[in-house]
Order: structure tokens, then C-alpha cells, then sequence
């Protein structure tokens, strides 16, 4: 069971969610119980608090299907956003394996590896806002996800009446 305190803010806070909410943590920065590569921001990265919203049109080839990420930069830390409930919450619980949320060199990481063995990986330049996507599928190798050329994420302020788990 999850326990969280609910803090309210106010004007112009926003965050973003996905089905992993239901996932918990190791120490922020593990995850998969592998090195991941190190990676840094193409420019300087904008850390300040505010709504990180990447779609990713025709996700893995699929004309049609747009997968959307969310996250929110509150004090320099990301967190994941439920539009559903206006929530911004920790996608891993502490002494979570297989999962992680964290900033490195400017670059938002997400790694969370489903309990069937699928592993997912997205990387958001905080200076470009450019995003990457990766899957492992279990005794796979990782693969780049394509999606249309050009998608971008767009930063926007934290939406009215934002609770923080």
C-alpha cells in the first residue's frame, strides 16, 4: 500500500501520468539492475518547476497511436502527472527494483521494467525537449522506438490546484 501526503498548490502548477503510477523505486538513478548509457542535455537544461507533456505520434510504427508521457519539475525533481486527478506522485516506490525517475546532466530518465520482463525507457532533453524511447522486451536487446519525426515535448506552468503526492 501506498502512503502519501497530499500537498495543494496553487496557480499555474501542472504535472503528468501515465498506468505507471502504480509502480515504486530503488534509490533514484536504478533501475534494471543494469548501467544504463550516460547521457547529457544537447543545451542548457531548463530545471525550473513546470509541466513536461511528450506525445509521440505513430508510437513504434503504429499510424494512429500516440503515446503520451507526462511529467512535472517541481525544486529541480521530477515527478510523474495524472491529468485524471491533477497529481504529480513518485513513479517508483523506495526499494523499487527495476525503476527509476530522476534528472541526469539535463536529461529527464524514466526506466521501468514491467512485471512481465518488458522494460521501458524515455529520455527528455531539458534543452531541446526532445525525447527518446526505448523498449527491452524480456532476452531482447533494447531497441529505439520510432515515432513521427519532429514530435517534440512542450513545457508549460504547473496547473491551478496541483496536488503533490
Amino acid at each position: 500500500m501506498r502512503r502519501a501526503v497530499a500537498i495543494t498548490i496553487g496557480a499555474g502548477m501542472i504535472a503528468a501520468g501515465t498506468a505507471l503510477a502504480a509502480c515504486g523505486a530503488a534509490e533514484p538513478g536504478e533501475a534494471a539492475g543494469d548501467s544504463l548509457p550516460r547521457v547529457s542535455s544537447a543545451a542548457p537544461a531548463d530545471l525550473s518547476d513546470g509541466l513536461i507533456t511528450c506525445a509521440m505520434p505513430d508510437f513504434d510504427g503504429k499510424t494512429g497511436l500516440t503515446v503520451t508521457e507526462r511529467f512535472i519539475l517541481i525544486d529541480g525533481q521530477p515527478k510523474r502527472y495524472s491529468d485524471f486527478n491533477n497529481q504529480a506522485f513518485d513513479l517508483c516506490q523506495a526499494g523499487q527494483d527495476n525503476c527509476a525517475l530522476k534528472i541526469e546532466n539535463g536529461v529527464i530518465r524514466m526506466d521501468w521494467t514491467s512485471a512481465n520482463g518488458t522494460r521501458s525507457r524515455y529520455d527528455v532533453d531539458l534543452g531541446t525537449l526532445d525525447i527518446a524511447a526505448y523498449t527491452t522486451k524480456a532476452g531482447e536487446a533494447e531497441r529505439a522506438v520510432a515515432f513521427r519525426e519532429g514530435a517534440k515535448c512542450v513545457r508549460e506552468p504547473l496547473p491551478e490546484g496541483l496536488q503533490v503526492m
